[in-house]
């Protein structure tokens, strides 16, 4: 089943604060992808972003080969989907949900209007 690890959801900000009890600092936290690198997973870190009121602590949750290096791919849940999707059949053998990859939305962009 998909976790909701996105950016801003309901279960994101429970953890946030839960960080912030046990250590004062207020951030945003996320999961995603890191540049093209196998090395990574699992490792967490701490980007500055221009024009956000506050750090992020980041986890590389997820390689692919469409992540130039460098850059790291915030899992944001506008609807669409990557490179790859496994939520529904034609994506994987093991789907998590009926349907096909076009009713998530675009690849590599959500949906087209507010309606979908």
């Amino acid at each position: 089943q998909c976790i909701d690890w996105t950016v801003g959801s309901v279960a994101m900000q429970a953890r946030e604060a839960s960080y912030f009890a046990a250590t004062g600092d207020s951030v945003y936290l996320g999961v995603g992808s890191y540049g093209n690198d196998q090395t990574r997973a699992g490792k967490c870190y701490r980007i500055t972003a221009s024009g956000v009121d506050r750090d992020l602590i980041v986890q590389v949750v997820n390689q692919g080969g469409d992540v130039p290096d460098g850059n790291f791919d915030l899992q944001v849940g506008d609807g669409g989907y990557g490179i790859f999707d496994a939520c529904v059949a034609d994506g994987t053998s093991v789907p998590q949900f009926d349907g096909t990859g076009s009713q998530w939305g675009a690849i590599y962009g959500g949906w087209s209007d507010i309606s979908s």
